[in-house]
């Protein structure tokens, strides 16, 4: 079982860079496990922690939930993708993203369960054109307390 904030985001990444489209190409172009926004291929992901909280289970075990963000981002303009494929990307990458922890919530045993909890979807015009999506992601394991 993997129990560490640093073991938990690994997993989340790993799972990322399994995604892959028909072709068997990764949907994302780049996926950071640490704050960048400096993109060179997209869509791009970027896995944070938010946070975590915990109750005890009993004299040996707690469990803890760890929050973490995924945000994607996909760029629109006139020598990239257009309005329409950028879309078209932002959703089949987010319906991906909802699916793979849907049909792997125990992350193959790793894991006692984790979960896309929220997700919102946004589009921006600074220094450029984006589609964005956030998707929260909790995360609870059992730890030992000896």
């Amino acid at each position: 079982m993997t129990t560490t904030l640093e073991g938990l985001k690994a997993l989340i990444k790993t799972k990322l860079e399994s995604l892959v489209d028909g072709g068997g190409k990764s949907i994302f172009g780049d996926i950071f496990d640490y704050p960048d926004g400096e993109f060179g291929n997209y869509p791009a992901a970027v896995i944070l922690q938010k946070g975590a909280d915990g109750i005890i289970l009993d004299t040996a075990r707690n469990e803890r939930v760890f929050h973490f963000v995924i945000n994607l981002f996909q760029e629109q303009s006139g020598i990239g993708k257009n309005k329409e494929e950028s879309d078209e990307l932002m959703t089949k990458a987010s319906d991906a993203i909802i699916k793979a922890f849907d049909q792997d919530p125990g992350m193959g045993g790793e894991v006692e369960k984790i979960s896309v909890v929220e997700a919102t979807f946004d589009f921006r015009v600074q220094k450029g054109t984006f589609n964005f999506a956030t998707f929260k992601v909790d995360c609870v394991v059992v730890v030992d307390n000896n």
